[in-house]
């Protein structure tokens, strides 16, 4: 059973790349606020945290804006969206089944490497 419906792919769209844009200028805050750091920038430019915020905001939405308004990026964005619902989730009993399989799967190659690395070193240690 999928969350999402065809006639919802415009909502979804346009939320996720909202997300991702508020992502884009958190980092961007962060960045600024870390050569603030490095440079003293605070103290050499006023109102230095002011501009940086203001700017890292521009330049999310400005993201969002050219995303959103360019017919290409917006067409691929939709095909995504049709292709990721055609997807079909595994039921609970597969996914624990899969799980087990795969910590088994790891559990035992851990195993192998680990005794190769020992008998590597033990043959290393004859040599040296």
């Amino acid at each position: 059973m999928s969350l999402a419906h065809k006639e919802d792919g415009k909502k979804w769209i346009q939320t996720t790349v909202a997300v991702t844009c508020m992502i884009i200028g958190y980092v961007l805050m962060s960045f600024f606020e870390t050569l603030s750091e490095w440079f003293e920038l605070e103290s050499k430019v006023g109102s230095y945290t002011a501009i940086s915020q203001a700017v890292s905001v521009l330049v999310a939405l400005g993201v969002f804006t050219y995303i959103m308004r360019t017919p290409k990026t917006a067409n691929f964005l939709h095909d995504v969206y049709q292709e990721a619902i055609k997807v079909v989730w595994p039921d609970k009993n597969d996914t624990v089944k899969h799980t087990i399989i795969i910590m088994i799967g790891v559990t035992i190659m851990g195993f192998i490497l680990g005794v190769f690395d020992i008998g590597a070193s033990w043959l290393l240690s004859l040599i040296a």
